[in-house]
């Protein structure tokens, strides 16, 4: 019995060893109601993942005294996973972003945020605001993330942001979260014909590599696609509408561009980043049998090991 036991024990530390400098494994939740299927469930423990970060709701422009005011909160079916951390994501409209009382909206969140984690029984040590702000919402932003992290500080929880491409600059270092993700999907314009990808394609996001130096991105996870869409246009080339990956066999429109998060893309870009002390974290968008069941088994380890 203590042999077997001495066994187990060196197994554990060698593969704590192993996994040094690996990143942490994650994956986003974005839908407005909790109810995975048993792929789902199954990817998540084939894939060894450790934490869920999880669309609680979206704060969006209101016609009340703060401003902006929560929408589209998700329903909950099915308990949260066993052993997994659980970190919540609110998404803010950039509308919401350029009207809202700041405080108030802060201070609204943060209690809102609590409550579902009470009520879900889940364990709040983080929180994680979303919002793709321009440069004439910018100010308004940093300053949310300043009340938003006093007020959640008081209850020893971190805040972490969403940061995409265009709004890497030096000024980053001013944002008073705990930490970001680099949201590397999304990349291209999705409205125009000329566009090849515009969920990842290296060509559009090689303009901005030089400013992810080892500095800036240290205390960044990375988020990567897994999913996929159509995207309708008409004759003259203007944009239509959006085609879910579940349509695209049965949808006949003869000006239709398919989009996937494609492993080659991933992966070069991938490898141009720099690496991150200690692994940081690798979070994959989004949990959704229809996407991820489009992806290898190998390729999402793949996209799991930078």
């Amino acid at each position: 019995m203590k042999h077997r036991f001495f066994l187990l024990m060196l197994t554990a530390l060698l593969l704590a060893g192993c996994s040094d400098g690996a990143p942490l494994r994650a994956v986003y939740h974005w839908k407005t109601t909790y109810d995975p299927t048993q792929y789902e469930l199954q990817w998540l423990r084939d894939h060894h993942v450790q934490r869920l970060y999880l669309r609680l709701f979206d704060v969006a422009l209101y016609d009340c005294p703060e401003g902006a005011a929560p929408i589209a909160t998700t329903r909950f079916m099915q308990p949260l996973p066993d052993g997994m951390e659980v970190v919540p994501v609110v998404y803010i409209t950039n509308e919401a972003m350029r009207e809202m009382s700041v405080w108030a909206v802060a201070e609204r969140v943060a209690e809102r945020v609590k409550r579902m984690a009470d009520c879900q029984g889940f364990g709040l040590t983080e929180l994680q605001v979303d919002c793709d702000w321009t440069q004439t919402t910018k100010g308004c932003y940093y300053r949310f993330c300043d009340a938003l992290h006093d007020i959640l500080a008081e209850d020893s929880i971190r805040l972490s942001s969403t940061v995409r491409l265009h709004q890497v600059d030096s000024t980053l270092a001013g944002l008073s979260v705990d930490s970001k993700v680099l949201m590397l999907y999304n990349t291209g314009d999705l409205r125009s014909p000329q566009t090849a990808n515009s969920i990842l394609d290296y060509n559009d996001v090689a303009p901005y590599l030089h400013r992810l130096d080892a500095g800036s991105i240290a205390d960044m996870g990375v988020a990567w696609p897994v999913f996929g869409w159509g995207v309708v246009f008409d004759g003259e080339g203007r944009f239509r509408r959006l085609v879910p990956s579940s349509a695209l066999d049965t949808d006949s429109s003869s000006h239709l561009r398919v989009e996937w998060g494609r492993p080659d893309d991933i992966r070069r870009v991938q490898h141009r980043l720099p690496r991150r002390p200690g692994g940081g974290v690798t979070v994959l968008y989004h949990l959704d049998s229809l996407n991820l069941s489009k992806y290898t088994y190998d390729e999402i380890e793949d996209f799991y090991r930078r």
